[in-house]
C-alpha cells in the first residue's frame, strides 16, 4: 500500500469520527427496514468479424442500515475492453461511505473515494472526504438529494508526475419512478481543485424484467480539465444490462 493509501485511510476514519461526535442522535421508526441491501449490475458485450472486440462491465451497490442513526454505504465498479486480444480500457472505482443522521433528511458523511484508470490520463486518485447531506426533494414518485463535501486528493497522471491537495465536491442523486416496473435515474458529481476539476454523469433508466431482476441502460460521462498530453479529457460509456436487486 504506497503512502497515499495509508493517509487516505487515516483521513477517512478520522472523518468519521468527527462525524460521529458533532452529530446528536436520532431516533429511528420502529418500522425501519435493517440489513443489507443491494444492487449488482452486469453487462457483456462481444463481437467477431474483421474486428475482435469484447467489453465487459460491472458494477456493485450495497447500502446497511441499521436501528441507530448510522447507514453504511459502499459502490464498486470495473470496465474492461480489448480490441483484436489487446487491451484497450480498464477502469476500476470503490468508494466507500459512512452517513451520521440527524434528521429524516439531514445527515454528515464521511467518505473514502479510489479510482484507477491504466488507460486514462489520471492513472490513479485518492480522495478522502466529510461533508454534508440532505434529501431535498421526497416525494411518491421524485427524490432528489444534495451534497456537499471537502476532502484532500492524491493523484498519479500518465506522464508519470503526481498531484496533491484540498478537493471541494457537490453532488446530486436524483429518481423518478415512472411507473411500478419503471424508474429513470441522474446522477451528478463534480470536484474541484487547483490542479483538476473533475466532472461525472450518469443517465439512465431501469425497468423489472420478473421479481428482482431489472434491465438497466446507462449513459456515463466523465471529464478531467487538466490531464497529460496525448490523453483524453473526456470518457463516455453506454452499458445495457441486468441488474439485481436484494
Amino acid at each position: 500500500m504506497s503512502i497515499q493509501s495509508i493517509y487516505g485511510v487515516a483521513f477517512a476514519g478520522a472523518a468519521v469520527a468527527m462525524s460521529l461526535a458533532g452529530a446528536p442522535a436520532m431516533a429511528q421508526s420502529e418500522d425501519s427496514e435493517t440489513g443489507l441491501q443491494g444492487r449488482a449490475a452486469f453487462s457483456y458485450a462481444e463481437a467477431r468479424g474483421n474486428t475482435d472486440t469484447l467489453a465487459i462491465t460491472g458494477e456493485s451497490e450495497l447500502k446497511y442500515l441499521t436501528d441507530s442513526p448510522w447507514q453504511y454505504d459502499a459502490k464498486l465498479g470495473f470496465v474492461t475492453r480489448e480490441e483484436s486480444d489487446a487491451r484497450t480500457e480498464e477502469r476500476y472505482e470503490v468508494i466507500l461511505t459512512a452517513n451520521r443522521y440527524w434528521t429524516e433528511h439531514d445527515y454528515m458523511f464521511g467518505r473514502l473515494s479510489w479510482r484507477k484508470d491504466n488507460f486514462g490520463g489520471v492513472v490513479e486518485e485518492w480522495l478522502p472526504s466529510i461533508g454534508y447531506g440532505r434529501l431535498l426533494i421526497d416525494l411518491e414518485r421524485h427524490q432528489l438529494t444534495g451534497e456537499v463535501g471537502v476532502g484532500y486528493r492524491f493523484a498519479d497522471l500518465s506522464d508519470g508526475t503526481s498531484e496533491e491537495g484540498v478537493a471541494l465536491s457537490g453532488g446530486a442523486r436524483y429518481t423518478w419512478q415512472i411507473s411500478e416496473s419503471a424508474q429513470f435515474f441522474q446522477n451528478v458529481l463534480v470536484q474541484w481543485t487547483t490542479d483538476n476539476t473533475y466532472a461525472e454523469s450518469e443517465t439512465g433508466l431501469s425497468t423489472v424484467i420478473v421479481g428482482n431482476l431489472n434491465a438497466r441502460v446507462s449513459y456515463r460521462v466523465r471529464h478531467n480539465t487538466d490531464v497529460p498530453a496525448d490523453t483524453r479529457n473526456s470518457d463516455f460509456l453506454t452499458t445495457i444490462g441486468i441488474d439485481y436487486k436484494f
